[in-house]
């Protein structure tokens, strides 16, 4: 064969190479990856059903689906004070199928009560919208005997053996150990695996007390079959307006409100990211929606996406602050 035949067979192999280049670079366009979601989603929680992060998750999730045009699944993951979840989350793949109702406890507690959790809950997840926060109140039986704080103090002074007190969140934990502290009385900590459990055994005698978020002792405050006392937060509660706030109570400034964010792992696309920011803020912008979470004690609140990360780094610090201040050592 000559050269100038050669040549000639080789320009035209190259021809027919571009062409078929051109045609599989023009089927793949026509044919573009699927957007995101293609199937449902899940939100892990990282408490039992019954729990206000529960119900906030459901209404989230209840909101969240149409947005997305897919069903959205609520998963409860409870255990370890909400770190088995954390753990579940940080570990499953950042393509924002799977995402955690993350809480004051899960990121902000748990690192500083517990001396190892399965995740970094800075550096393992990317937030992706900041629902609201709820008051935790002091609750006891209404039949206890204790009308007032002030009762409360003297029978806790006084009592032999000591008053005990369930601790089913990390919030309970150091709210309770706070209080001990600035009355002058010691408190017996009971360990639960999630808050209702410890509302059950105060409600059957077993126990004296728990702190509770306020949205899940509503109905049985609102049956007379539980008291409430106090107010850990800047602010009283709505929904008891009755119950005076620490500082209001004597007891020095305090606050150590329950607060809700939507995570994903880590390295999350950002465009899915972006999408759950979006629709999260507007869900929780919602009228109805924001109603909804009022009527279980929740205050819907709006935060700037960019400012959820310095948020919850400083709330790990002030936790850091106030477990040491109580004299809680990791377990």
């Amino acid at each position: 064969m000559s050269f100038t035949r050669r040549a000639a067979v080789r320009r035209a192999a190259l021809a027919t190479f571009a062409l078929a280049s051109t045609g599989l670079g023009a089927r793949a366009q026509s044919h573009p990856t699927p957007p995101w979601p293609t199937k449902p989603v899940t939100i892990v929680v990282p408490y039992t059903a019954g729990s206000a992060t529960d119900a906030l998750t459901r209404i989230v999730a209840e909101r969240l689906s149409p947005r997305l045009g897919q069903p959205v699944i609520v998963d409860n993951k409870a255990g370890a004070n909400g770190s088995i979840a954390g753990g579940v989350v940080a570990r499953a793949p950042a393509d924002g199928y799977m995402l955690m109702m993350a809480t004051a406890a899960t990121h902000a507690g748990n690192p500083n009560l517990m001396k190892t959790v399965p995740y970094d809950s800075l550096a393992d997840f990317t937030p992706t919208g900041y629902c609201g926060s709820i008051p935790f109140t002091l609750a006891v039986r209404a039949d206890a005997g204790i009308a007032t704080l002030a009762d409360f103090v003297a029978r806790a002074k006084a009592a032999k053996p000591p008053l005990t007190y369930g601790a089913g969140t990390p919030s309970a934990r150091v709210i309770s150990s706070t209080l001990a502290q600035r009355i002058g009385a010691e408190l017996v900590h009971v360990p639960y695996k999630a808050a209702p459990l410890a509302l059950a055994d105060v409600l059957s005698g077993q126990i004296d007390m728990t702190f509770i978020d306020v949205g899940t002792g509503l109905p049985q405050f609102k049956a007379g079959k539980l008291k409430a006392l106090v107010v850990a937060s800047e602010k009283r509660s709505p929904l008891i307006p009755d119950v005076p706030t620490f500082a209001e109570a004597g007891l020095g400034p305090f606050a150590l409100d329950a607060w809700f964010v939507v995570v994903a792992p880590a390295r999350t696309p950002a465009d899915v990211a972006g999408r759950l920011r979006q629709a999260i803020a507007e869900i929780v912008a919602e009228p109805e929606t924001a109603a909804r979470l009022r009527a279980i004690s929740i205050e819907p609140e709006p935060m700037a996406p960019d400012r959820i990360p310095a948020f919850m780094k400083a709330e790990k610090e002030k936790w850091a602050m106030l477990v040491k201040a109580a004299g809680i050592d990791p377990e």
